[in-house]
């Protein structure tokens, strides 16, 4: 029996948070790279409508991804356990936000059994409940997804229409690529 608590394991367990959440940013941020650095070469993810190696996970979300403007993956409850020093199973509850303008609503159909409740001509804002089960290793020093499956446990859409309240364009607004404020500032301190 593993100590799931001795010093070693507790740094371990930061690390292991730090990579899901390094995966929300690089996610929101299209940030090929930075996902891709979250998981093992060899690393399979099963995620419903795309499974298979890292490399091709990576690549259906920058495409899927093109048209949506805003995207917020926000992580929550992570229970971490120690099947020994070098593995590890975390199951991490995940929230999604995401907007689909009007253009992105073919893609949107083919991941959504029963379509999406929007009129001709709109767009939608999607909020899911989702888990990711991982199987983290650590290999060279270092813990990384090895093994992913996506739970998806809820989604809910609302209709985006003229009325949708817009950012002032005068105040600072996320962006979708590496000119976002985050990678900006981690440039100017010497961190990227």
């Amino acid at each position: 029996m593993i100590d799931q608590y001795s010093p070693d394991r507790l740094a371990d367990r930061m690390e292991i948070q730090d990579v899901m959440l390094k995966w929300c940013r690089a996610i929101d941020r299209l940030d090929a790279d930075g996902m891709l650095a979250c998981f093992t070469e060899d690393a399979i993810d099963l995620h419903g409508p795309y499974n298979g190696p890292i490399p091709g996970l990576v690549d259906w979300v920058m495409n899927r991804h093109q048209t949506i403007p805003f995207s917020s993956h926000q992580v929550s409850n992570m229970l971490i356990e120690f099947a020994s020093p070098t593995v590890a199973l975390a199951e991490t509850y995940v929230r999604t936000l995401q907007r689909y303008p009007a253009e992105a609503m073919a893609a949107m159909a083919q991941m959504m059994a029963n379509g999406p409740a929007v009129k001709e001509g709109e767009g939608m804002d999607l909020m899911t409940s989702s888990r990711y089960i991982d199987r983290f290793e650590k290999r060279d020093g270092r813990w990384k997804i090895a093994h992913r499956r996506l739970a998806q446990d809820w989604k809910q859409s609302f209709a985006v229409t003229a009325a949708t309240p817009a950012n002032n364009p005068d105040w600072l607004t996320g962006r979708r690529d590496q000119d976002d404020a985050v990678y900006e500032e981690r440039r100017n301190l010497g961190i990227a």
